[in-house]
């Protein structure tokens, strides 16, 4: 039987300890006062201070996996390495999939290294109950702006073709569609949930892995979103790509036209 609490599955790899070990402490401040959650790492950090390691499980982790997808060629010709067409790093699923295994806790948060809980992020969770199976909270940027939290993905009418995320927006946080996504980046998932609907480990970073996931167990929960709690990324990411890129704005209009005609 699982412990009733947290379980924080941080994917990272090795030179990220700075970052890193800022995400530890602020999920160690909001716990500060409360045993009932641990810190799963997974990618080979070597963190020297001790004081981060409180509730800390570290996980090896091979960072090139032996694997034979028509995907490695293009890989293989980019990077300019005869090696990338049998082995790849990347292997995102595989290191979310492994942490969850290794969990001891009911409740699951998968994230990457550069997010930072903000303050009042247990006691937000605490005040929107237990009832959801996949969950969301509002992600912020670096820069205060809102970043990839509540998505659409290809709602009928907005336009998408061979790019992945070109049928993407993000959404207004009152609506829920059947035609969503939650960000790899960051989610929350009950264990029993994710422990029968893993992520996909032939896929790797960058090949829609989130969206593939997020298409096949729509048939089997509902999205929420929890709007008292707050992450913010350690670091700015890019305002020029999703979810700033003009076509996103673009579908971002034509969903809320849609919308608004229903």
């Amino acid at each position: 039987m699982d412990r009733i609490g947290w379980s924080f599955c941080i994917v990272t790899a090795p030179n990220n300890e700075s970052i890193l070990e800022q995400s530890i402490e602020k999920i160690q401040l909001e716990f500060i006062t409360d045993e009932n959650y641990e810190i799963i790492i997974i990618g080979n950090p070597s963190i020297s201070n001790n004081r981060f390691l409180k509730n800390v499980k570290i996980i090896p982790f091979d960072e090139e996996i032996f694997i034979l997808k028509t995907s490695n060629i293009k890989v293989a010709v980019k990077e300019k390495s005869l090696k990338r067409l049998f082995y790849r790093t990347g292997a995102i699923c595989h290191k979310k999939n492994l942490s969850a295994e290794n969990a001891s806790f009911d409740k699951l948060c998968i994230m990457h290294d550069y997010i930072g809980l903000e303050e009042g992020w247990k006691d937000g969770w605490n005040r929107f109950g237990n009832d959801w199976k996949v969950a969301m909270n509002i992600i912020l940027n670096k820069d205060n702006s809102r970043h990839r939290d509540w998505l659409n993905f290809n709602y009928p009418g907005v336009p998408g073709d061979e790019n992945m995320w070109d049928g993407s927006c993000l959404m207004p946080y009152d609506i829920t569609t059947k035609y969503m996504y939650i960000s790899g980046t960051y989610f929350c998932v009950k264990k029993d949930f994710f422990a029968v609907n893993k992520l996909d480990e032939k896929l790797f970073w960058g090949e829609g892995e989130d969206i593939e996931w997020s298409v096949r167990i729509q048939k089997h929960c509902t999205f929420k979103i929890n709007l008292n709690s707050t992450v913010k990324f350690l670091k700015l990411k890019c305002l020029d790509e999703p979810p700033y890129s003009s076509k996103w704005q673009e579908n971002a209009n034509k969903f809320l036209e849609i919308i608004s005609k229903r």
